[in-house]
């Protein structure tokens, strides 16, 4: 990554605070890459990780991580003065990156250097934190039908999606699961938590425009994706901003 792409990592934010910043990937990486960002620690504190649709590889923890998609929280005690860095993968990336079925990383936080070897990992490291050299994993697209399905999932049903990509929905489920690790359904709950997170206002109405059938729809939802209810999880995370 060098030139104006590096720059633009570095230039173009997407959002921002003092403990935690986004930047938009190089253009060459958009296909595989969401986001890179940076947390910064400035007081202990238990940081409570809900799903997102998208996997990471994290340097931090005391070492390199790889996080598969998930579909519940996770809480870590983080130290003050540590800082946290990443990559995000987006979701039909993650085989395709990593060179395994998405589906073994699922729920999972590993080793990085136990899914693609140290020289790899080593080399990751160093486009996370510095910029460069380059991987060839990050220009590669992801496949076409993976790409597609994903897309589609975000606003339409399942079956609906499946009968547009000429697919049974037991095939559908299959191409989602091995690239993503979560199955369709499960993913499009997932997007649904992540479009309540992105609302303000009352949760009645919140709870409509995110695509919760009700505000009872929304509890049951979030509660069991994040293990807290709306009100509570909009408090805790107000906290640690």
């Amino acid at each position: 990554m060098v030139g104006n792409e590096k720059r633009g990592r570095l230039v173009d934010v997407l959002n921002g605070s003092d403990i935690y910043r986004e930047w938009a990937a190089p253009l060459s990486w958009r296909g595989m890459v969401a986001c890179l960002w940076e947390q910064r620690v400035i007081t202990d504190f238990e940081h409570r990780v809900v799903p997102d649709g998208c996997a990471d590889v994290i340097v931090g923890f005391g070492g390199v991580v790889a996080v598969g998609l998930a579909d519940g929280p996770v809480v870590h005690h983080l130290v003050s003065g540590s800082t946290l860095h990443g990559l995000r993968l987006r979701p039909e990336a993650v085989a395709t990156f990593f060179g395994i079925p998405a589906d073994e990383l699922r729920n999972l936080s590993v080793p990085l250097e136990d899914v693609v070897g140290s020289r790899r990992t080593r080399r990751l490291v160093d486009i996370i934190l510095h910029g460069s050299p380059d991987d060839d994993a990050l220009t590669t697209q992801p496949p076409e039908l993976a790409r597609r399905a994903f897309q589609l999932l975000r606003s339409k049903s399942v079956e609906a999606a499946a009968v547009e990509l000429g697919f049974s929905s037991r095939h559908l489920r299959r191409l989602v699961v091995a690239h993503s690790g979560l199955g369709p359904k499960t993913y499009q709950r997932v997007v649904r938590l992540r479009r309540f997170l992105g609302e303000d206002g009352p949760l009645a109405q919140v709870a409509t425009n995110a695509g919760y059938a009700d505000q009872a729809h929304l509890t049951r939802e979030v509660t069991r994706l994040c293990g807290l209810p709306p009100a509570a999880l909009r408090s805790e995370r107000a906290r640690s901003r």
